[in-house]
C-alpha cells in the first residue's frame, strides 16, 4: 500500500512538472544542442552546409577578432556592473529617504529603462557629437577642445559603456528599493537606539541583509553586461578600429553579413560557456553565512 502510494505521488509529480520540462527541452535544451550541431558545420544561411569538425572551434581561439571581442565583452562588463549597481544602490537609499514625491522621483530615475535602446543610442550619438552635441558645447563653455567620444580608439568603449551604465541605474535603483523597503525596521531601530550611524548600519545591517539580492542582481547585470550589441551597433558599429567588437557583435557579423552560420554557432556557444562558468563563480564566490 505504502509503496503504491509513492508511486501515485512521484507520478503526480511528474505530471505536474512535465509542461515545464517539455518547455525546457523545446526551447533550451534543443535550441543548445542544434547550435553546436551547427558549429561542427561550414557554410552560409542559404545553401548547403558541409561538416567541418572542431576547425570552427580552432579558428574561435586563434581569431584575433574573436579574441579582441571577448577582451571588449570583458572591458564593458568592469565598468557597467560596478557602476550600474552601485550608483543603483545610491539612487535606491536616495529614493527611501523621500519622503514627499517619491513616485514622481521613482518613476523619473525609471524612465531611460523603459525607452528603447535603439532610441537611447540615436540620442547620445547627438548628446556626444564633436560639433553640435550638449556635452562638446558645455565643454568649449569652460574653454576646453571639443572630444570625438565615439571615434576615438580610447574614448568610444567607455562612452558606449556609461550610456548602459546611465539606462541601467533607474532599473536596479528601483529593484534596490523594493528589497530595503522590505527589510525589517526592528533591527535599525535597535542599531539607532545603540547608537550605530548611518554609515555603520549600511554596512553591518543593509549589505549583510541584501546579500541574496545582489547576489542575483550580479549574476543578472553579468548575463546583460556579456550580450550587449543594441547600443554597439547603433553609436559605433564596432568601431573605430573594432574597439568597440562585442562577441554578439561579432556573432551577428559573421552570421548576417558574412553569411558564416558555423562559425557564428561556435562563437554563440563559447558565450555560452563563459556566461555559465562566470555565474557559477560569483554563486561560489559570494554565497555567505545568513545573517542572524
Amino acid at each position: 500500500m505504502a509503496r503504491k502510494y509513492k508511486r501515485k505521488r512521484i507520478l503526480t509529480a511528474y505530471i505536474f512538472l512535465s509542461p515545464n520540462l517539455i518547455f525546457f527541452i523545446l526551447f533550451l535544451l534543443v535550441p543548445v544542442v542544434w547550435v553546436f550541431w551547427f558549429s561542427l558545420k561550414s557554410g552560409g544561411v542559404i545553401g548547403p552546409t558541409e561538416f567541418a569538425g572542431f576547425s570552427n572551434w580552432k579558428e574561435a581561439f586563434t581569431d584575433p577578432l574573436a579574441l579582441k571581442s571577448l577582451r571588449n565583452s570583458a572591458m564593458f562588463a568592469v565598468i557597467i556592473i560596478p557602476g550600474a549597481l552601485i550608483l543603483g544602490m545610491i539612487v535606491a537609499l536616495f529614493l527611501r529617504n523621500i519622503k514627499k514625491s517619491q513616485t514622481v522621483f521613482r518613476a523619473t530615475v525609471y524612465f531611460p529603462t523603459l525607452a528603447p535602446l535603439v532610441v537611447c543610442g540615436l540620442i547620445w550619438v547627438f548628446m556626444v557629437h564633436p560639433d553640435f552635441g550638449a556635452l562638446n558645447l558645455i565643454i568649449r563653455a569652460f574653454g576646453g577642445e571639443p572630444l570625438n567620444f565615439l571615434g576615438s580608439s580610447a574614448l568610444a568603449l567607455p562612452t558606449v559603456a556609461a550610456v548602459e551604465t546611465w539606462r541601467g541605474i533607474g532599473f536596479w535603483a528601483v529593484y534596490f528599493l523594493a528589497a530595503l523597503i522590505a527589510l525589517p525596521t526592528e533591527l535599525y531601530e535597535a542599531a539607532e537606539l545603540d547608537g550605530a550611524s548611518g554609515f555603520r548600519r549600511f554596512f553591518s545591517l543593509t549589505l549583510p541583509l541584501l546579500r541574496p539580492t545582489i547576489l542575483f542582481a550580479l549574476v543578472l547585470v553579468t548575463i546583460y553586461t556579456l550580450q550587449i550589441f543594441d547600443s554597439v551597433f547603433v553609436m559605433t558599429d564596432g568601431g573605430p578600429a573594432n574597439s568597440t567588437a562585442t562577441i554578439v557583435w561579432y556573432i551577428y557579423r559573421n552570421l548576417f553579413t558574412y553569411s558564416n552560420v558555423g562559425y557564428g554557432a561556435t562563437l554563440s556557444f563559447v558565450l555560452l560557456i563563459a556566461i555559465l562558468l562566470l555565474t557559477l563563480i560569483q554563486m561560489r564566490l559570494l554565497r555567505g553565512r545568513k545573517v542572524r
